[in-house]
């Protein structure tokens, strides 16, 4: 019985695999015809249905095949040579796909951006930039002929900044939803007063015997108060000034050149280009971009510490929440939102709200809105021991993405409140706010702050920290 029953096995697994065969080889027989007639033919003699955009089609060749009885697959890959198409088969269906490949024919994954950067009056080219992706470690500095070159970008939503000491910064956004090279020219005007564009002009300079006083009042606001704080320093503490005012009690600090942070604890060195920074008793705002670059770890047990602690930053931060949000993700990476028109009374007045609630998409761009406060509660994760609530004289802060104050009592879940200063704030796709200015935040970001910033390409699934 056994024997008879594995043979009646055999015959139907041969049975499979004749029709298998049989279903997978098609005959065509075209003469200068456009590749979707083709397409359609071997779909109706295979069974196949093929998925694709109709504008990755070549547009304008014809195709002339004779083939009789060849594999799907063999067929496929005669046919799409020169047309930079790939396929990939799933049961019943072909994928197909546009693939770019670079000089030498290799596949691209990857965009690069290149070009200049000017003196926007002379003309000459300016060594010596720094050329960067904001909120990133992507960056690089422009040669003698003022050109520069960024690779290894992957497809994406992003802003490049072009800064150098002397002239105001600039910025542009690329938007590439697949490999391509990119051709981006700067021209960088004079900064003839730092001061101009926050309107501080009046307001005079601290003397050098209180500089001190302000530079610790400065550190203390701009870098946090988390438990990762007191392992950020800055490497030029010189280059900034500070002026005061006695009739608003409010202080500004000024930075003629990029600011650079040391950061142990979570290893990266933190350049920032400071366009503002004004603090007073009521509220502290600034508005900066930034560039990262890793640190290299003495021994294995600082890797180690790195990572563990790059993993605690980015979980539950602003950008991991934002991130989440636009790839609707904020169930399963443990985020609950809600909308509150009483700050002072959060759990009951709010109500829970979806991700299509908040964002509005107009001409294929992404906008938060929404009236009143949008409570932030990220459940994976307690708040520090460390972290206080309703501190006297609680202030806001800025950050690339948020500003930030301390938050009304909540419980032991890490809790955050966002407000809109505007009708509608836009939001880029990989998570970054393309104006922070037009947001508020109240609540665990404040705590954080510049000590726990992470860059927009950390990826906690790849980061390769421990394979160095």
């Amino acid at each position: 019985m056994t024997q008879r029953l594995f043979f009646v096995l055999i015959i139907f697994l041969l049975a499979s695999q004749l029709r298998a065969q049989t279903r997978d080889t098609v005959s065509v027989a075209f003469k200068d015809k456009p590749l979707e007639v083709l397409l359609d033919s071997i779909s109706s003699q295979s069974g196949y249905f093929f998925s694709y955009n109709a504008d990755i089609m070549p547009q304008g060749s014809l195709f002339t095949i004779y083939e009789d009885k060849m594999y799907i697959d063999e067929l496929l890959e005669k046919l799409f040579i020169g047309t930079h198409l790939e396929f990939t088969k799933i049961e019943d269906q072909i994928i197909l796909r546009r693939v770019i490949r670079d000089n030498q024919g290799n596949k691209r994954i990857y965009s690069k951006i290149s070009g200049w950067v000017h003196h926007s009056k002379s003309g000459e080219p300016i060594f010596g930039a720094h050329v960067f992706i904001n909120g990133s470690t992507i960056g690089t500095y422009t040669d003698v002929e003022g050109k520069y070159e960024l690779t290894d970008l992957k497809p994406g939503n992003y802003q490049v900044v072009f800064s150098h000491v002397g002239f105001k910064p600039a910025a542009y956004e690329i938007n590439s939803t697949e490999p391509a090279n990119y051709a981006i020219n700067a021209e960088l005007n004079e900064q003839v007063n730092v001061l101009a564009d926050v309107q501080v002009t009046s307001l005079p300079l601290v003397s050098e015997d209180n500089w001190v006083k302000y530079y610790r009042k400065f550190s203390e606001e701009f870098i946090g108060s988390s438990n990762n704080s007191n392992r950020c320093s800055f490497e030029n503490p010189e280059i900034l000034e500070f002026s005061y005012s006695d009739s608003l009690d409010a202080y500004e600090a000024i930075a003629a050149e990029p600011l650079i942070m040391l950061n142990t604890g979570l290893g990266y060195r933190v350049t920032f280009e400071l366009d503002y920074f004004r603090s007073s008793p009521k509220e502290t705002r600034f508005h900066v971009r930034a560039s990262f670059e890793p640190l290299e770890p003495e021994n294995r047990r600082i890797k180690k510490r790195w990572k563990k602690n790059r993993e605690r930053s980015y979980y539950g931060s602003s950008f991991h929440f934002f991130r989440s949000l636009m790839n609707d993700q904020l169930k399963s990476e443990g985020y609950q939102i809600y909308l509150s028109s009483d700050l002072e009374k959060l759990s009951a007045s709010a109500f829970d709200v979806t991700r299509e609630d908040i964002i509005y998409i107009a001409n294929s761009n992404y906008y938060l809105k929404f009236d009143d406060y949008l409570v932030v509660r990220y459940t994976k994760e307690f708040q520090h021991p460390s972290y206080q609530e309703n501190v006297p004289g609680s202030k806001m802060e800025s950050t690339p993405t948020l500003y930030y104050s301390s938050s009304p009592k909540t419980n032991l879940t890490q809790q955050s409140v966002v407000l809109l200063n505007d009708d509608k704030v836009r939001i880029l796709r990989n998570g970054q706010i393309t104006k922070p200015e037009q947001m508020q935040a109240l609540g665990y970001w404040s705590w954080e702050r510049m000590s726990e910033l992470m860059p927009i390409d950390y990826d906690p699934k790849s980061d390769n920290i421990l394979q160095k």
